[in-house]
């Protein structure tokens, strides 16, 4: 099938143009790497009279380390992240989920941005962003800026909380602490599918090795990913021995809502958070040892 025909493009070089197109067309569609977009043209399942290309404006590709927060532009592409030496050594778990999102093409075009904004529930960036209480920026007409908590931005299946003038230009993570370290583990079908399940983990240690704070975030749920306050808890103030690590892995799987559908059972889907959990807070552990 073929989209139907683009009545407008325009390829914007500044935000504060882009802006102003996205006010004036508003059956407008933003286009960046277009790895999500495409396949929804192609199969009208969207069908836009306008596109508004973001692959020409200036510093919405950049890395940026303030000291306490390190600042990834939207534009960055998936191979940049998994290879960046900054997101490595301070997010490592950031590069985990780049490393295993699609194939080699889609990781050299497809966007940080355009995967948060698309929300896709199966995607890998919504649940590590989850996991390292990430801060969407968000830009509007007349200089309109907002920052939303990454566990509010994903409001349903294909949903944020967007508005339809606004652009996500930025993703602001919190600096982790000395003795920090975080993993994202991803079940898939096939290799550079969509998650069946994954899990996102983002711990801290003080000097005696124990667990000081803990996030666990669980992807590739039907509904979208959850990050159950109730699984850091249990794994803050202790050593992360394996009996607790167990625990995590069996609580966890029974504090979401692991739903059926066409790619796995609701059962198969808690077998994997059992076992995927434990793995993915030890990983990280070892990450905070150094």
């Amino acid at each position: 099938m073929y989209p139907r025909p683009i009545e407008s493009y325009f390829a914007p070089k500044s935000l504060d143009e882009a802006l102003r197109l996205l006010g004036a067309h508003r059956e407008a569609k933003v286009i960046a790497g277009g790895q999500s977009l495409m396949p929804m043209l192609k199969l009208r399942l969207v069908e836009p009279k306008c596109l508004i290309d973001l692959n020409r404006i200036a510093g919405l590709s950049e890395f940026l380390d303030t000291g306490e927060a390190i600042t990834v532009g939207a534009m960055v592409r998936h191979a940049d992240m998994a290879a960046s030496d900054l997101i490595g050594q301070a997010l490592p778990l950031l590069c985990d989920a780049a490393r295993v999102i699609g194939d080699p093409q889609i990781r050299n075009r497809g966007t940080i941005g355009g995967s948060l904004a698309h929300a896709d529930p199966a995607a890998d960036y919504p649940t590590a962003t989850m996991a390292l209480d990430a801060r969407m920026i968000v830009r509007g007409a007349n200089g309109a800026r907002r920052k939303i908590p990454a566990r509010d931005f994903g409001t349903g299946p294909l949903s944020t909380a967007l508005r339809a003038d606004e652009l996500l230009t930025e993703i602001e993570f919190p600096k982790p602490a000395a003795r920090a370290g975080g993993a994202y583990l991803k079940h898939a079908l096939v290799a550079g599918d969509f998650a069946v399940i994954s899990v996102a983990v983002q711990i801290a240690l003080d000097r005696a090795g124990r667990c000081t704070r803990a996030a666990v975030a669980i992807g590739g749920l039907p509904g979208g990913p959850a990050c159950p306050q109730g699984i850091a808890d249990l794994l803050e103030g202790t050593a992360l021995d394996a009996a607790t690590l167990n625990r995590a892995g069996q609580a966890a799987a029974q504090a979401v809502v692991a739903a059926s559908d066409a790619r796995a059972s609701s059962t198969y889907r808690r077998n994997l958070i059992q076992s995927y959990v434990p793995q993915a807070v030890e990983l990280a552990k070892r990450r905070a040892e150094g």
